[in-house]
């Protein structure tokens, strides 16, 4: 192992063309994490933004937010469920805004949400003919706060009183308190009205204790064609994320598959370079086991210093980018992939081992 270890220090020129490879292939895996993760988060701002609470869906709507109809009596059935501290509404459609008096190619599709609840993420809603707005449509269009944004077809007048980041649910969302909402709504856009005594959504709030365990318990409760989800279960049910993330894992695991075929090969085509030394090796007693370790240890080796500089290459990449793309660098994606990586390296070391254990030290050697 330590000849191994000593190889890769003093001769690191031979291990250039698969670092080099392999560095490739760990920027291209950060890119399409990057992707993914930007694509999910764009697409369920809305739902993140009530991680501490259960959103309660109808049965049928298969937690599909647009698809739900709740009654209002359902407020007070889980406001008495024990473990409940609030029950607020959530409402959606789709419109567009943009700066007052701007015109109609000025204008942008966005998400209007009605709510009730305050949250880690959202303040409390906001007055009457007032808006919070996701800081998203604000690098689209220059607004800040306390300009006026004209919502909808009939420029409903609303004036911003707060920006706040990561709230993209498909498009930029603006959030207003849920009686605004239905008033925008029947001005704006009546069709998208729900019927009298119905909201697409509530919000419960624990009283103690976390998001999934009053999820659990409510799930418990005798709640006739009622939902209670976590904002990850809700997440997960939404057909966009499932198809992206089917798509992009599926290619992040071809790419982790071409990795491994990397590594293998160059360490097929190096033993047979080493057959002579490894056959010495054995002859002095180096088990087959040892030298297989120090193909190992020279793996990982090549694959830290391959996630280092592709790292260091992906942010720069990345920087590059224009930011209306969809991209993310998430610490977790990282570190998935660099465990993803350094375990496919050492599996590729060990195609190896088949090719050590046929070495004759005597017929090599003579």
């Amino acid at each position: 192992m330590s000849i191994a270890l000593k190889e890769l220090l003093r001769q690191p020129l031979r291990f250039l063309p698969v670092a080099g490879a392999l560095t490739l292939l760990v920027v291209l895996l950060v890119v399409l994490g990057g992707f993914l993760d930007g694509l999910e988060m764009s697409q369920t701002g809305a739902y993140r933004a009530h991680d501490d609470s259960v959103i309660v869906f109808d049965d049928g709507a298969k937690r599909q937010l647009q698809r739900s109809r709740v009654g209002v009596e359902a407020d007070s059935i889980l406001a008495a469920q024990d473990g409940v501290a609030r029950v607020g509404r959530l409402d959606a459609t789709f419109t567009v805004a943009g700066l007052l008096g701007a015109a109609n190619d000025e204008l942008e599709d966005v998400v209007l949400f009605g709510y009730d609840l305050s949250t880690a993420v959202l303040p409390d809603p906001p007055p009457a003919g007032s808006v919070v707005v996701d800081r998203q449509l604000a690098r689209v269009i220059d607004i800040d706060v306390g300009d006026q944004l004209a919502l909808g077809p009939t420029a409903q007048p609303l004036t911003i009183t707060a920006l706040v980041d990561d709230l993209t649910n498909a498009a930029p969302s603006l959030w207003v308190g849920s009686d605004q909402w239905q008033q925008l709504v029947a001005a704006a856009n009546p069709a998208a009205l729900l019927p009298d005594g119905f909201h697409q959504a509530l919000v419960v709030q624990p009283s103690s204790g976390d998001a999934e365990t009053l999820a659990a318990t409510l799930s418990q409760a005798d709640l006739d064609g009622l939902d209670p989800v976590t904002s990850e279960q809700a997440i997960g049910a939404l057909d966009v994320v499932q198809q992206q993330s089917s798509t992009f894992s599926g290619i992040i695991g071809v790419t982790f598959i071409i990795t491994l075929l990397v590594i293998a090969l160059f360490f097929a085509l190096i033993t047979l370079e080493r057959v002579s030394l490894y056959a010495v090796l054995k002859a002095i007693g180096a088990r087959t086991s040892e030298l297989l370790a120090g193909v190992s240890v020279q793996a990982v080796g090549i694959s830290i210093g391959a996630l280092a500089v592709g790292f260091a290459l992906s942010l720069a990449f990345v920087a590059l980018l224009p930011p209306e793309l969809p991209i993310r660098l998430e610490p977790s994606r990282l570190l998935q992939i660099a465990v993803g990586t350094i375990v496919t390296a050492v599996l590729g070391s060990l195609f190896t081992a088949r090719r050590l254990l046929r070495i004759d030290p005597a017929s090599a050697i003579g």
